[in-house]
């Protein structure tokens, strides 16, 4: 599993790194540095004058308090793709919703680090972006042109959508875990080996109590699968079809 540990915990100690050098937000940005960002040029990236001066503001308030030559400029989207296109897991730039857009829909009590954590409007489309970086689920995000990049708690940011990245997933289950594949539906009164998988998915993903050497699956395994559809925000009826096994990461050859 070392795999996923490793290319998860680059993204977090990314996120890590904006944080502690007060990196910034401009319209359009994607991780330039200083020997890019002048006065000029975020006149030229923002969208209105009065937000370029208050982004000149703030860059300028990091400068002075020594972290010009640490620093890099982000708009909200931008801070994740900037570190998706150079790890190869995007081909082109994309927006908040286009990032929700490559997400499995969870809810918030299932939220682990690596998830991402969205504000959607009234029409469903995601205006904003963070990503949970620990397991006290404090969010880091390009907040604004007045915050720049920040860590905050997960209740102080307004968030009312959440997703699992399914780059985390595809790495986590074809890479290293690719025992972990189905060609059936999973139910009361199934046995065998994939049930076993089954347990050892759902112990992965947060959902333990079941023996995962037990190759039946009985009421405690049914009780189980239902608290992550739940959890998941999928039909709950504690089969385990596609749906709930791609949400759980593993691959579905039925």
């Amino acid at each position: 599993m070392s795999r996923i540990i490793n290319n998860l915990k680059d993204f977090i100690d990314y996120l890590y790194e904006q944080v502690r050098n007060h990196s910034i937000y401009v319209w359009g940005a994607q991780g330039e540095d200083s020997s890019v960002i002048t006065e000029s040029w975020i006149r030229k990236r923002e969208n209105t004058n009065a937000n370029a001066d208050r982004a000149i503001r703030f860059w300028q308030k990091q400068c002075e308090a020594g972290y010009k030559d640490r620093l890099r400029a982000f708009d909200c989207s931008g801070l994740g793709v900037c570190f998706f296109l150079d790890r190869g897991y995007i081909n082109s730039d994309t927006t908040a919703d286009g990032l929700k857009k490559l997400t499995v829909p969870i809810k918030a009590n299932a939220l682990r680090v690596g998830d991402f954590v969205f504000k959607v409007n009234s029409s469903g489309k995601a205006t904003h972006i963070g990503y949970v970086v620990d397991n006290s689920l404090n969010v880091v995000e390009a907040k604004g042109r007045d915050a720049g990049v920040i860590m905050s708690p997960l209740s102080e940011g307004g968030w009312n959508s959440y997703g699992r990245c399914t780059f985390w997933t595809e790495v986590e289950v074809i890479q290293v875990q690719g025992k972990y594949q189905f060609s059936r539906v999973l139910k009361f009164g199934s046995s065998g080996d994939d049930v076993c998988d089954l347990k050892r998915l759902l112990s992965f993903n947060g959902f333990d109590g079941l023996t995962v050497t037990n190759k039946f699956f009985f009421a405690s395994t049914q009780k189980v699968v239902k608290a992550a559809q739940k959890a998941l925000g999928l039909t709950v009826d504690g089969k385990a079809g596609k749906q709930t096994i791609t949400a759980l990461g593993g691959v579905w050859k039925g």
